[in-house]
């Protein structure tokens, strides 16, 4: 497949995106997307990660800080 430095996706309902061994280190940027999953290969097959799609955002006293919400279950 090649290396691929860096991703976007935009406005994207649905999508797999499947990683080679060389491309392990690059960026992902989505806006406005949902049921993202990346797959990383192991042990000669894909391993699914989903991406999340549910933020929290705080006011750490100088500036806003937004991280993934945790997913319990």
């Amino acid at each position: 497949m090649g290396k691929v430095p860096t991703i976007s996706i935009n406005k994207t309902e649905g999508c797999h995106i499947y990683l080679s061994e060389e491309s392990l280190d690059c960026e992902i940027v989505s806006a406005k997307s949902s049921e993202m999953n990346i797959l990383i290969p192991q042990d000669g097959d894909y391993k699914e990660f989903p991406v999340p799609e549910q933020f929290k955002t705080a006011w750490d006293g100088s500036k806003l800080v937004t991280e993934p919400a945790e997913i319990v279950g």
